[in-house]
């Protein structure tokens, strides 16, 4: 298996109305000094509200990269169900977390490996 497919870290970023906020944190990741890595964004808008579509609009660039996995709640649960939800679809050996209005210093997931 590639290392796409085993990657050595999860990044788990959640979002709730806030789509505007996550290119930040995105970016953070994808400049990363490790590459082996997995991006999932998970969406715990409500999947009939503007927030989803902003939130589907802004991340439909990025998932193109096949490490990015966008999840999506079909009802709001709150942050730490969110959370869960990403953690139990990592494939990482390990799982960092991310706040979508945050960023990682471009060496963080390589210097705490």
């Amino acid at each position: 298996m590639s290392m796409k497919e085993n990657p050595e870290v999860s990044v788990v970023i959640t979002t709730y109305k806030r789509a505007e906020k996550l290119s930040r944190a995105i970016s953070s990741v994808l400049s990363q000094t490790l590459r082996e890595w997995e991006l999932l964004i998970v969406d715990d808008n409500n999947s009939d509200s503007e927030y989803r579509k902003e939130t589907e609009a802004f991340m439909a660039p990025y998932l193109a990269d096949g490490r990015i996995k966008y999840l999506k709640h079909e009802r709001n649960a709150g942050a730490p169900a969110a959370r869960n939800t990403g953690i139990k679809a990592a494939v990482g050996k390990y799982v960092a977390l991310l706040d979508a209005d945050d960023e990682f210093e471009s060496t963080k997931l390589e210097k705490q490996l």
